[in-house]
């Protein structure tokens, strides 16, 4: 949608009311993968298998968000609504992915639990895609730093709250309640009302001003994504973001065998936390200052601290240096990670918002398969003789440092010429 009248003083509040579809949808997503579906594993797979039969659950979603995203983000672009092109889409996404919890919880064995899984992996991303398109179809840009910072949050926060609700019900017994029916209840009911939230915000400025609801062609749509300046973005994205995932899928082992801890768990836990807090800080000041110098300077600060602080975490001998080093990495990839979304929305064109966005979200999705894929590496290295028997992990973390510059490095070129100029001449929204 054009931004045109549209353009006007969104607040913090404004804000953080357009992303919370994300705390909903991304809360949803992880706490199905970390919590619900390794217990609804276990009661329809062989124990021997359990591993191997969620790791096909997972790849089985990541594949689902990278063909659904664009594609119905493409379609979103083409829709005409009276609650604007992207509503209808989050609305049914959500409902049928609620839907699906009852036959996750009836599922009688893995088949029917991986064909539901699909089900609701397919509407997840029907809400999640054009979801993803609002902060481009309805902020100005002079605002888009601080909205790509209330995304990232939602993401973040969404993902703590459902992540907490389902692990303390989902196990309970000793009542006469179905906890697992329950704590799905809680996860749709969690779900649906973010989702409301964002579709009330939405909806109430289209039937505002229906003119605004009306689209450009999109007939080249697809022609546009050879865009040189897209295409290294999405390059750069998939290496820094493969190096955030590295870390985080195999932070507990490198805790335990290079750096020693006797409890590595409670220390990544303790670990997670504070990268939680200072990313949370990090990413607030990120969009303040992008919206103020521009996107590009503010990634590039954010990925030079995340690699200076990766490289630090090789010296750690002890938990309270993993904590002091963790805050200072949270706090680097808070910066880059907001900044980054607020690019990425620069850079798409207004008129193929669904697609782009859902086109950059695969360089995402690519970077968490690709950090998966690097283990049996590890384990190579960790057994060369003559080499320390962690060498694997000291690669990894040089690797991953690198990889934040070369993210960095790739980002130069890209111009976004006259996409950081603010619209001065804006009108505060009305009451809400």
């Amino acid at each position: 949608m054009a931004q045109g009248s549209w353009v006007e003083k969104w607040s913090q509040w404004d804000l953080l009311k357009l992303n919370s579809f994300s705390f909903g949808i991304t809360g949803f997503i992880l706490a199905m993968d970390t919590v619900v579906l390794p217990v609804i594993v276990l009661t329809v797979a062989p124990d021997e298998f359990k591993n191997t039969y969620l790791a096909v659950l997972g790849i089985s979603g990541l594949f689902m968000a990278a063909v659904v995203q664009p594609t119905v983000g493409r379609i979103s672009d083409r829709t005409q609504s009276p609650l604007g092109p992207r509503v209808p889409f989050i609305l049914w996404g959500a409902a049928f992915a609620a839907i699906g919890l009852i036959g996750i919880r009836l599922a009688p064995n893995f088949s029917v639990l991986f064909a539901v899984w699909i089900f609701i992996q397919a509407n997840v991303n029907i809400a999640y895609g054009p979801g993803l398109a609002l902060i481009r179809d309805c902020v100005p840009m002079n605002r888009i730093g601080m909205a790509s910072s209330m995304k990232i949050m939602s993401d973040a926060a969404g993902g703590a709250v459902m992540i907490a609700v389902a692990g303390a019900l989902i196990g309970k017994t000793g009542s006469s309640l179905d906890w697992e029916w329950l704590t799905f209840g809680i996860l749709a009911f969690m779900m649906i009302l973010a989702i409301s939230i964002t579709t009330v915000v939405v909806s109430r400025r289209e039937l505002r001003d229906s003119s605004n609801s009306q689209r450009r062609d999109v007939e080249s749509s697809f022609r546009s994504l050879v865009n040189p300046q897209l295409g290294l973005f999405l390059i750069s994205r998939l290496v820094m973001v493969t190096s955030i995932a590295s870390f985080q899928t195999y932070g507990l082992f490198f805790l335990r065998d290079s750096v020693g801890l006797d409890n590595p768990a409670e220390a990544l836990g303790r670990m997670i936390l504070a990268i939680a807090g200072a990313l949370a800080i990090g990413v607030y000041m990120s969009g303040w200052v992008s919206d103020r110098m521009g996107r590009k300077p503010v990634v590039m600060v954010g990925a030079i601290g995340a690699a200076i602080s990766t490289l630090w975490m090789l010296t750690a001998g002890d938990s309270t240096q993993v904590l002091i080093i963790a805050s200072v990495m949270g706090t680097s990839v808070g910066v880059l990670l907001s900044a980054n979304w607020a690019l990425a929305n620069e850079l798409v064109d207004e008129g193929h918002a669904g697609l782009h966005i859902g086109i950059v979200n695969l360089a995402t999705i690519g970077g968490a398969a690709l950090a998966k894929l690097l283990g049996p590496g590890i384990d190579t290295l960790n057994r060369i003789p003559g080499r320390s028997n962690d060498f694997g992990y000291q690669v990894l973390i040089v690797g991953a440092a690198a990889f934040f510059i070369i993210g960095a490095v790739l980002l130069m070129p890209v111009r976004t010429t006259g996409r950081e100029s603010a619209p001065k001449d804006v009108v505060p929204p009305p009451a809400s």
